[in-house]
């Protein structure tokens, strides 16, 4: 987005289209590379509010585009209402659903409050995650018994979550950007913290982890939604394969390019 797209933004949404000192303060703040989501406090995402307050990763776009093709299909249109329906075998039973390298939270929320008969699990390292998604959970009315937050590394959460319960859906946007391009990637996105991008390895640590763990982790019929870069397609399918995934598809982002794996038990 141009610079002036972003203070065009910023003037409407945080400033009710004045320019007011506030206003023309976070004009300069913008202007010294801070970004525009952490000034404004929050972004849309599936309809839900995702608080940033915390800065947490700032959620993507590319992610919102197939999270939400996920979650249409989760709600169907009654053709006679126009309206969602509830009378799918999905919504008369309570989803539960796992959230895997949760961040800010966006997809476990998007699922709470578009899909009103879920439960959603958030396992994410950073110690902030609780009190962050607790904020958005407020800012959006959801029921705060319908989700748990579990802070703590995403690989030993998989190896024991087996022996806690199953999951209808599985959710993982990992890490997934190499150590070595590290400096590089940071001069980009140098106002979130590197944590949020970083794999451990060459890029495919965690979905190594994903793969190796979810058939554990799925009911009958469950499914797991893998995020990855859209260079590393190629290697994604092959994994798949080499941990034995007979049912699987793509899913694409906005360009038309596919960037997350979706496998079926």
């Amino acid at each position: 987005m141009k610079f002036e797209d972003k203070v065009s933004k910023l003037r409407i949404k945080k400033h009710q289209g004045k320019e007011t000192k506030e206003f023309l303060e976070d004009v300069v703040t913008l202007a010294q590379g801070e970004a525009l989501e952490y000034i404004l406090g929050e972004v849309d995402f599936c309809g839900t509010k995702v608080d940033l307050s915390l800065r947490p990763m700032i959620p993507r776009p590319e992610t919102e585009h197939w999270v939400k093709q996920v979650i249409d299909n989760r709600q169907p249109l009654d053709p006679a209402q126009g309206k969602q329906t509830t009378d799918t075998k999905i919504a008369t039973k309570k989803l539960r659903v796992l959230d895997l390298f949760s961040g800010s939270g966006c997809v476990g929320l998007s699922v709470l409050k578009n899909i009103p008969d879920a439960h959603v699990t958030f396992v994410e390292v950073d110690e902030k995650s609780r009190e962050q998604i607790d904020i958005s959970l407020r800012k959006n009315t959801i029921d705060t018994t319908r989700a748990e937050v579990v802070i703590e590394d995403c690989v030993p959460f998989l190896k024991r979550a087996s022996a806690l319960q199953k999951w209808d859906a599985v959710f993982a946007v990992p890490p997934y950007v190499p150590r070595a391009m590290q400096d590089e990637v940071m001069e980009e996105l140098h106002a979130e913290d590197p944590l949020f991008f970083f794999d451990r390895d060459d890029g495919y640590y965690y979905h190594k982890q994903v793969l190796a763990h979810a058939k554990e982790l799925l009911v009958d019929g469950g499914t797991l939604y893998l995020e990855f870069d859209i260079i590393q397609r190629e290697t994604i399918e092959q994994l798949a394969k080499d941990y034995d995934y007979k049912n699987f598809s793509f899913l694409q982002d906005p360009y038309g390019h596919e960037c997350v794996i979706t496998l079926n038990e």
